[in-house]
């Protein structure tokens, strides 16, 4: 298994920043590329929602169901692998005073996937990482602007 984590402080408001990342519309503006989200299932009155996730890495293409849950209250999103055996994860938004945010984004991979196993494939994945947080961080800047 490989654990990644990223943090970035981002000036703007937390929920603002919170709505944005939960938006399944937006999500495409802010994941890194190779990575799709839809929906594929009604959301749940807990704001759980099964999903369809691809991930592609070069001729690689993963695809598989999860789910994604919003917690609004703690202003956290989660996410994974319905089978357990792939990629999940977490990104909590947390306020840090008036306009002022900090995400942290967390993602674990398992199994025989590349990413779990090091070298290049583990370098790219937290890249992505720092590029979601950088998208996220422009359009919630473009959005308050």
């Amino acid at each position: 298994m490989a654990e990644f984590e990223r943090e970035q402080r981002i000036p703007v408001d937390a929920q603002v920043v919170f709505d944005l990342a939960r938006d399944m519309t937006s999500m495409e503006a802010w994941l890194p590329d190779g990575l799709q989200v839809e929906p594929s299932g009604p959301e749940q009155a807990n704001g759980t929602q099964q999903v369809t996730g691809r991930v592609s890495m070069g001729d690689e293409v993963d695809e598989a169901e999860g789910y994604f849950a919003a917690d609004a209250e703690q202003r956290r999103l989660e996410w994974g692998d319905l089978e357990g055996g792939g990629y999940s994860g977490w990104l909590q938004v947390d306020d840090e005073g008036p306009g002022r945010s900090r995400v942290v984004l967390h993602l674990d991979v398992t199994g025989e996937h590349p990413e779990a196993l090091g070298g290049e494939a583990h370098e790219i994945t937290d890249e992505y990482l720092a590029q979601a947080l950088d998208r996220l961080a422009s359009l919630a800047t473009q959005t308050t602007t």
